[in-house]
């Protein structure tokens, strides 16, 4: 479908030219751009040409019939997702069935009352643009999951690099204390300065351990991978205030996936942090629950009354963009 079309295309196919009048008017009346062929074979051409949103297809035609139409265009993937409603005199069951099976999506008997069609049409347009849309944003999701694999390979090796430099300012402290032991003199600066250098290398560290990562303009989400302990814990509660206040978001996810244990301290702190973010307008939804994480949960007693929880982070995407749209 061309995207740039403002207006839904309604291409109306039937062998009788009163039919095509009648149907080509009423849609027009309505706003709708309408094609028309007058048999099978010139809709499925028409429909290759430019695709429509919708298509109005009678069953009995000379040629290439309405079923047999409707079954080629299903069976292209190029044209499968195209909604087709059959307007037809046939009123036998079995011819409702069969165009059903092939794939159409609605079935109107002749006469039909102008009202149901519109109202038929409409139903449709809006559920083919709702697919489509909520396809196009799983592809983003997707997009995004692949560029956050990317910046989670990126960060671990950032992370490597800062335990090695680490390890070196470790080394180098050392070998600076030796050093301030033999000029007293010197010691409190020098010290100093190693503890500075040191605090900066782990705030970096903590940072890094705490992502924020906008999913939409509305929807954060907060990553936390490795050991978690009391500190860690409370440093992502503060980043979720943080990262939720300064982007302003209205959903915020926390994901565990990552964190192989965690105890009744850290349970309870991320429980704080839910409740903090609703204090300041942000909803929290917490994925990644493992069986052995729930079952820490259920041994320490941990209320997650009121928290949504969702097993992955693809399911409280989901959940979040379901809610948002209520």
């Amino acid at each position: 479908m061309n995207s740039t079309r403002e207006t839904s295309l309604i291409l109306v196919v039937d062998d009788n030219p009163v039919n095509l009048d009648v149907l080509s008017r009423t849609l027009s009346d309505e706003g709708y751009d309408i094609a028309v062929a007058s048999d099978g074979e010139m809709a499925i051409e028409r429909v290759h040409y430019e695709p429509p949103d919708l298509i109005l297809l009678d069953a009995m035609m000379p040629g290439t019939d309405g079923f047999e139409a409707c079954k080629r265009l299903k069976d292209d993937p190029a044209t499968s997702d195209i909604p087709v409603i059959f307007l037809t005199a046939l009123s036998d069951i079995s011819h409702k069935i069969r165009a059903l099976r092939l794939g159409a999506a609605d079935y109107l008997i002749k006469p039909f009352e102008q009202q149901e069609v519109l109202l038929r049409v409409k139903n449709h347009l809006a559920l083919r643009s709702t697919t489509r849309s909520l396809a196009e944003k799983n592809a983003a999701l997707e997009r995004q999951m692949s560029e956050r694999a990317v910046a989670e390979a990126a960060r671990a090796a950032l992370t490597s690099e800062l335990e090695r430099r680490t390890d070196e300012l470790h080394r180098a402290k050392e070998q600076l204390e030796r050093e301030l032991a033999e000029r007293k003199d010197s010691e409190a600066a020098r010290a100093a300065m190693a503890e500075q250098i040191i605090a900066l290398q782990a705030k970096q560290l903590h940072e890094l351990s705490t992502p924020i990562i906008p999913i939409t303009d509305w929807l954060v989400a907060m990553p936390l991978i490795g050991m978690m302990d009391d500190a860690r814990a409370a440093q992502a509660l503060e980043a979720a205030l943080r990262g939720a206040s300064e982007l302003r978001a209205e959903i915020v996810i926390i994901d565990i996936t990552g964190v192989p244990t965690i105890n009744a301290a850290v349970a309870s702190t991320l429980l704080r942090a839910a409740h903090a973010l609703r204090l300041i307008g942000a909803r929290t939804v917490l994925t990644g629950i493992r069986p052995e994480v729930a079952r820490t949960l259920v041994d320490f007693d941990i209320d997650l009354r009121g928290v949504v929880t969702r097993g992955t982070l693809q399911g409280g995407i989901a959940y979040a963009m379901s809610a948002r749209s209520e």
